[in-house]
């Protein structure tokens, strides 16, 4: 009963737009070749894992055939849509105008509320990479409906829901996240559950809150944070976030690495620091 609502504001919004899913007929594989984004293996989900990037400017109009599908498909291409959608909107939206943000929060919202995991992790996914909230400026409002599903993905069972409920409540800054984060970063060390421990830090360090620089501070001289996987690249993108110690240049070091470069390219980014 309460995805109805929901359901009719996505289907206004679009109205509004001048979007009909019988107008969105271009295939998301076409609209990625004519935006020149590179799909790995054909799948627009490495595509996204990999931070393909449109080669220019995407033009006004391009994302109505993913947002139809975001509002009208269901399982595998409803989930195609979504991730179409956060590749060419980009990191923060920044492609994307308010309207087609706020259309696909909403239909963001429902994924998140879906029966299926896989719909609920690509759209807590989908949701960190276009509502992500820049370091060098406050936190905007988080769009209505995402915090509270992804607040309850971090209580499923399935690490994959956990870590990606995590990765999305710290790339939008949720500062109601950090006690939650802080008491989960804690947990999974002492229960030697690496990544998700990684995930809580990497989120707690997205977030920013003066809590977290503490929790950076200590692992300066803590070998958990040493090595050369996912966790350790976490720990380096801590502190050089909250600390500014130099760690990027771990990080730049890391691109080079094929099982780590997606990660490192992402923190990147973030930064505002060039890819080597």
């Amino acid at each position: 009963m309460l995805i109805a609502p929901r359901a009719a504001g996505v289907v206004l919004a679009l109205a509004v737009l001048g979007v009909s899913t019988a107008r969105a007929q271009e295939s998301l594989a076409d609209l990625m070749a004519r935006h020149g984004v590179a799909l790995p293996g054909d799948s627009l989900e490495r595509a996204f894992d990999e931070h393909s990037q449109p080669s220019g400017a995407v033009a006004a109009g391009s994302l109505a055939t993913p947002l139809a599908g975001l509002v009208s498909a269901t399982g595998s291409d409803r989930v195609d849509a979504a991730l179409a959608f956060g590749i060419l909107a980009g990191r923060s939206g920044r492609a994307a105008s308010p309207q087609e943000l706020a259309a696909a929060g909403q239909a963001l919202a429902q994924m998140l509320a879906a029966s299926d995991r896989r719909s609920r992790v690509t759209g807590a996914r989908v949701c960190g990479r276009i509502f992500a909230a820049r370091f060098d400026a406050a936190a905007p409002a988080v769009a209505p409906g995402l915090v509270e599903p992804l607040f309850a993905m971090l209580n499923q069972q399935h690490e994959v829901e956990q870590l990606a409920a995590m990765d999305a409540l710290g790339l939008m800054r949720v500062s109601t996240a950090v006690a939650s984060l802080t008491e989960r970063y804690r947990f999974y060390r002492d229960a030697k559950k690496r990544s998700l421990a990684g995930g809580a830090l990497e989120a707690l360090a997205r977030i920013g809150d003066a809590s977290a620089v503490t929790i950076v501070k200590e692992l300066t001289a803590d070998p958990w944070a040493s090595g050369r996987d996912a966790t350790a690249l976490a720990a380096a993108f801590a502190r050089e976030r909250l600390l500014k110690d130099g760690s990027a240049a771990i990080i730049r070091e890391a691109v080079s690495d094929r099982s780590r470069r997606a990660q490192a390219v992402g923190y990147l980014a973030e930064l505002g620091i060039a890819v080597p």
